[in-house]
């Protein structure tokens, strides 16, 4: 299922975001698996305080399916559950395009991952988001039937909400997240 939230007083098309960019923010995950709906209970939080600077829906998708879900915007930032080795549950990693082949939903190896969807999408003649960031949040537990986060990750989530709020408006917040390129160099 795909639920979109408009900000109020937001027409569908018009501009969004910092100077005007149609910005779409996109909370990817499954609300009945722990962990893994943080980008959605995200995604809910932010939409109820971007007051017309982005459009903010929630998906259970991936691959080919996002080039539908991202076509049209200039700017683009999901939010996804990662699980990383010897990560801390609740750590948010800032995720470049270069980055972007390793989240579950984002990289399959039955499907397309991000960085093969926004190409297909710009070679098919769509206007496809040229900034692209993806905040991926540890989980702790991304299996187990359950509505709700696990402490360290529902911990993180105020944090991580004013962080993107932040970027989005111009106005930036403290930041929670840290470039997944600090962890590939912390161990080389």
């Amino acid at each position: 299922e795909r639920r979109s939230a408009r900000s109020p007083g937001r027409e569908e098309g018009a501009p969004a975001g910092e100077a005007g960019v149609k910005t779409l923010i996109l909370g990817l995950g499954n609300t009945i698996l722990r962990d893994d709906g943080i980008g959605v209970y995200a995604v809910r939080a932010l939409a109820e305080r971007m007051d017309g600077e982005a459009d903010c829906r929630e998906s259970e998708c991936a691959g080919l399916d996002l080039v539908e879900l991202l076509r049209g915007y200039e700017r683009a930032i999901i939010i996804d559950s990662i699980q990383l080795e010897g990560e801390d549950p609740g750590t948010v990693f800032r995720l470049l395009p270069d980055d972007l082949r390793i989240t579950a939903r984002l990289a399959s190896l039955h499907d397309i991952d991000l960085a093969t969807a926004l190409a297909l999408g710009r070679r098919l003649g769509l206007a496809m988001p040229e900034d692209v960031t993806v905040y991926a949040v540890q989980v702790a537990d991304a299996l187990t039937l359950g509505e709700e986060c696990t402490a360290a990750v529902a911990e993180a989530l105020p944090g991580l909400v004013e962080e993107i709020a932040g970027d989005v408006s111009g106005r930036p917040a403290a930041r929670i997240s840290r470039p997944l390129s600090e962890r590939k160099l912390r161990n080389a």
